[in-house]
């Protein structure tokens, strides 16, 4: 009996032996699979992460066209407007002086003065003063000369505000 036990305790870790061999084969054939799969795995994560990338960079890059289309049609506009808009005859420094002092002028003084220049310099002058001085020298004027002034300065203000 002793025997038996023997021979089956050398059986059994045989049998245990061959048991681990074989667990130890099929991890040998099962691991680089694992790591093949892995690898599959990996470059199908950067392939998913690169097509997003991808569709990302399309959507802004169609946002950006999109938005430069617009800029260019506005360019477009601004440029239109530029060349239909009339030039705004630049105001030479001996009549920005000029203007300067009927600003701070008396405007009973001021109003004589204008009484006796051209109506169309006086509508001139008039209209590049401030409001308040403007109305002040008017109401200084002759009442006759301060009217014909008063529709010089309304028709080139009806043309300024025509234009584009």
């Amino acid at each position: 009996m002793e025997m038996r036990r023997k021979e089956f305790s050398i059986e059994m870790q045989k049998a245990n032996f061959l048991h681990l061999i074989k667990k130890f084969l099929v991890f040998l054939l099962v691991f680089p699979l694992i790591s093949f799969d892995q690898g599959a795995l990996q470059k199908k994560i950067k392939a998913k992460k690169e097509a997003e990338v991808e569709s990302e960079l399309k959507a802004v890059s169609k946002e950006l066209e999109e938005k430069l289309k617009k800029l260019e049609e506005e360019r477009k506009k601004l440029e239109e407007l530029k060349r239909v808009e009339p030039k705004k005859e630049e105001v030479s420094p001996d009549f920005q002086k000029l203007i300067a002092i009927f600003n701070k002028a008396d405007p009973d003084e001021a109003g004589a003065i204008l009484n006796n220049m051209d109506p169309n310099l006086a509508a001139e002058i008039l209209l590049n003063l401030k409001a308040t001085q403007s109305a002040a020298i008017l109401s200084a004027m002759d009442a006759q000369k301060a009217a014909q002034v008063s529709e010089i300065m309304a028709r080139k203000k009806a043309q300024f505000k025509k234009a584009p």
